[in-house]
């Protein structure tokens, strides 16, 4: 078997689901999850795709959204806010990420509602796009 063939079926099934519209829309609302993102000053250390932010603090800034091929889902992104130390983003130097085994980013979970949760996650999901990265061929 070659690797074109392993490759054929996964992304054929990628592309018929953007095709259809990549799956269902996220529950909340992406306006009321922007401006808790800027409440909460998470454009401090993240920037988002097409999103006219106060500038980040810290460079690089880490990068949510734009084109990817497969978006991160609903339950990811919640997991991304509640849980930032169950991983952590890739490319960037780890110190600027992690203090210590944790990440730099708040712990939120005794900090925002379900609500907020909710609503931040819509806006980042409207932020993605199902697709090749730029500069991939």
């Amino acid at each position: 078997m070659t690797v074109t063939r392993v490759l054929v079926g996964p992304l054929a099934m990628l592309v018929l689901s953007a095709a259809c519209g990549g799956g269902p829309k996220p529950a909340g609302d992406a306006e009321k999850g922007r401006q808790a993102f800027v409440e909460f000053h998470c454009n401090a250390c993240h920037e988002v795709a097409d999103e006219a932010l106060p500038p980040a603090s810290v460079t690089p800034a880490v990068a949510l959204g734009g084109r990817v091929l497969l978006p991160p889902s609903e339950e990811r992104l919640r997991e991304d806010i509640l849980l930032p130390s169950s991983h952590f983003a890739v490319g960037y130097p780890r110190e600027q990420i992690t203090k210590g085994d944790q990440s730099r980013m708040p712990d939120y979970s005794k900090t925002l509602t379900e609500e907020q949760v909710t609503n931040l996650a819509a806006f980042l999901r409207s932020r993605y796009q199902q697709g090749l990265p730029t500069g991939t061929r």
